[in-house]
């Protein structure tokens, strides 16, 4: 997982969103899950460290980066709360995401 914010603490405007996409699609990024807010993006990616760490590098230039490893994303369709409680139990929650359908989850495998 990696979370980017702007380096001036400004919002994740749409020329940043432009750059950072670029910088994925340069290095051939394929992205698995993203979630923004006005403040911070992140991307849950497979993990190739010598791509990984090329883009964490261009990255760098302009943004604040955070890189998490040991990390599995998990996606339950047609979820109900007891499922979730059953596959996440006694594991730390980095991020989460729910749509009507479908729950995606990234939770730490230390």
């Amino acid at each position: 997982m990696i979370s980017i914010s702007p380096k001036d603490f400004s919002f994740i405007a749409e020329e940043n969103l432009h750059a950072i996409f670029g910088i994925f699609a340069r290095c051939r990024i394929k992205i698995n899950l993203m979630q923004n807010s006005a403040i911070s993006f992140s991307v849950c990616i497979d993990n190739d460290p010598k791509i990984t760490q090329s883009a964490i590098k261009s990255l760098e230039h302009n943004f604040n980066v955070r890189y998490n490893q040991n990390l599995e994303l998990i996606t339950i369709r047609n979820y109900n709360q007891e499922t979730i409680d059953k596959v996440v139990h006694g594991r730390k929650i980095m991020l989460e995401q729910k749509s009507r359908l479908t729950a995606q989850i990234i939770v730490s495998v230390e």
